[in-house]
């Protein structure tokens, strides 16, 4: 962190990359620069990590940087997690790291099955993923067009 706040730069790629062929996620020098830069709000610093992160994404690893990204406030990070996790869910589903999310971050689920489901929020019966039958008995048709009722 000291080298990020007198150099305004990460260390060396090879230095994060080392640290990175650890095991967990959450023991990588990346990841303990992500907590330090939240918790002393470094906004740049948590902007260097989260980009770093994002590339070494992977359907192992995708689990446990999303609870990474969930726990240290690193939106752009989570949202990039999400996005994959939706896209691989099947394999995500097989990885350890998915049972770790349904053990200690069930909310977390959650917002992968949103994703999937193309709801940002909690889906509603207004949400855009609305069913046909929904659209139909609220008045509209499947293109969303209001549609008049027959007298």
């Amino acid at each position: 962190m000291l080298h990020f706040i007198y150099r305004d730069t990460l260390v060396d790629d090879y230095e994060l990359d080392a640290s990175s062929s650890m095991g967990s996620i959450f023991d990588t020098l990346a990841a303990k620069l992500l907590a330090a830069a939240d918790k002393y709000d470094l906004g740049r610093l948590r902007l260097l990590c989260e980009s770093y992160l994002c590339k070494g994404i992977s359907v192992a690893s995708v689990a446990s940087t999303l609870a990474l990204a969930d726990s240290h406030h690193a939106m752009e990070l989570k949202a990039v997690c999400l996005k994959f996790a939706a896209e691989n869910l099947s394999a995500v589903i097989r990885t350890d790291g998915f049972d770790y999310l349904k053990d200690n971050c069930p909310s977390l689920q959650s917002e992968i099955l949103r994703t999937v489901a193309g709801c940002e929020e909690p889906c509603s019966s207004g949400g855009k993923s609305q069913s046909v039958w929904g659209q139909l008995s609220d008045g509209g048709d499947t293109s969303g067009r209001r549609v008049r009722p027959r007298i």
